[in-house]
C-alpha cells in the first residue's frame, strides 16, 4: 500500500465516495474545497476523476445493464452507457418500452416451446404472426402425419381395412342365406299351390264322375219303371 493510499484512503474507496456526488451533466465528479485541496495535496485528482466515472459506469451497468440488453435484442434501442449517461434518460427510456419488451418476451417463451425461431430484432407483431402461421404449418403437417399413420395402420393384418373387408364379406354371405331362403320359401309355396291344385282337380274329377253315375242310376231307374208299365 502506498503513503497517499495510507494517509488519504485507497482510490478504490474515494471513488466509492465520490461517487455520490457525480453529476454527468455538471461534468462528472462534483468538488468542493476539501476535495481541491485533497486532490493538490496528493496529487491524485485526475485518477480520482478516472476511478469516480469508471465508478459510475460500472453503477450504472449493473443497475440498468439487463434491461439495455433487452431493448436493444428486440430492436427498441441501441443506447451504450458512458460517463455522459443520465440515470433519469435511463428510466425515461426503460419505461418507455416496458411494454414491448414484456411482449417480446412472452411471444419469444411461446416461440421456444412451439419451437419457432423468429429472426432477431423482429418487431413483435410480426413475430407473433410468424409464430400464428408457423403452428398452423405444424398442426397441418401433424394432421397429415396422422392421416399416413391411419392409412398405414388399415392396412396391416387386422387393420381397418381388412375388417372392413371380413364384415362386408360376412353381410354379403348373410345376404346370400337370406335370399336363399326366401327362394325356398318361394319354391315351398309354390309347390303347395300345385298340390291344392292337384287336389282341387281331383276333387272335381271325383264328383263329375259321381255325378255321371248317379245320373246314369236315374235313366236306368226311369227305364225300369218304364218297362214295369208295359209289363202290366
Amino acid at each position: 500500500m502506498s503513503l497517499t493510499d495510507l494517509l488519504f484512503g485507497s482510490t478504490a474507496k474515494n471513488a466509492k465516495r465520490e461517487l455520490l456526488t457525480y453529476d454527468p451533466e455538471l461534468g462528472g465528479r462534483q468538488k468542493d474545497l476539501g476535495d481541491y485541496l485533497g486532490d493538490l495535496f496528493t496529487g491524485q485528482g485526475a485518477v480520482l476523476d478516472k476511478a469516480t466515472e469508471d465508478a459510475y459506469v460500472k453503477d450504472l451497468q449493473r443497475t440498468y445493464g439487463n434491461s439495455l440488453s433487452d431493448l436493444e435484442k428486440y430492436g427498441l434501442s441501441s443506447t451504450k452507457i458512458t460517463k455522459d449517461t443520465n440515470k433519469t434518460d435511463l428510466n425515461q427510456l426503460i419505461t418507455k418500452y416496458a411494454d414491448e419488451v414484456k411482449l417480446n418476451k412472452t411471444i419469444d417463451e411461446q416461440a421456444a416451446l412451439a419451437g419457432y425461431v423468429p429472426e432477431a430484432n423482429t418487431p413483435y407483431q410480426e413475430k407473433l404472426k410468424g409464430l400464428k402461421e408457423f403452428k398452423q404449418q405444424e398442426k397441418l403437417a401433424e394432421e397429415a402425419r396422422q392421416r399416413i399413420l391411419k392409412k398405414k395402420d388399415s392396412l396391416e393384418p387386422g387393420g381397418s381395412v381388412e375388417t372392413a373387408m371380413f364384415n362386408r364379406g360376412i353381410q354379403a354371405q348373410n345376404q346370400a342365406i337370406q335370399m336363399q331362403g326366401l327362394q325356398n320359401q318361394l319354391q315351398s309355396a309354390s309347390d303347395q299351390r300345385a298340390i291344392d291344385n292337384r287336389r282341387l282337380d281331383l276333387q272335381e274329377s271325383r264328383d263329375a264322375r259321381k255325378g255321371q253315375r248317379e245320373m246314369l242310376m236315374m235313366i236306368m231307374a226311369g227305364l225300369d219303371n218304364i218297362g214295369k208299365g208295359f209289363l202290366n
